[in-house]
């Protein structure tokens, strides 16, 4: 009787060992993400990581992405291909990922526009100054 009362709890010590135990997190695979969101970086993903995944990951696009026109450096292929995210989305594709691939969300052409108008604006001024001075020399 003395044994069966042992082995019980010499398994349930057992038992408490392996549940104490905290299990082993897989890291999965490690992609990077640069441009336009909010969180650039490498991150690890699950092992069918997907770029909706990283992109989640990274904080999200920002304001300026421009998901139309989305670089993909596939590492173990040595090949770069550019995918429309948006249409993507629409049609349910899935564009997994693997270990070191590299994500590049350029910014959107009218966010460049709109980056640049200051500039050309105070130029347009300038000009538009040095015309009036011209003109009135010429007098």
């Amino acid at each position: 009787m003395k044994w069966i009362v042992f082995l019980g709890i010499l398994t349930l010590s057992i038992f408490k060992f392996l549940i104490a135990q905290p299990l082993k997190e897989e890291t999965g695979i490690k992609t990077h993400i640069w441009g336009e969101v909010k969180y650039p970086g490498s991150y690890n993903l699950s092992y069918t990581g997907d770029i909706l995944e990283l992109i989640s990951k990274a904080g999200g696009p920002t304001i300026n992405a421009d998901l139309s026109r989305v670089t993909v450096i596939i590492s173990k292929e040595k090949r770069r291909t550019t995918i429309n995210l948006n249409k993507a989305i629409k049609k349910g594709e899935i564009f997994l990922l693997d270990n070191g691939d590299v994500v590049i969300i350029p910014r959107s052409k009218f966010a460049v526009i709109k980056e640049s108008l200051p500039f050309i604006t105070t130029l347009a001024v300038f000009l538009n100054i040095y015309l009036t001075y011209i003109t009135r020399e010429a007098k």
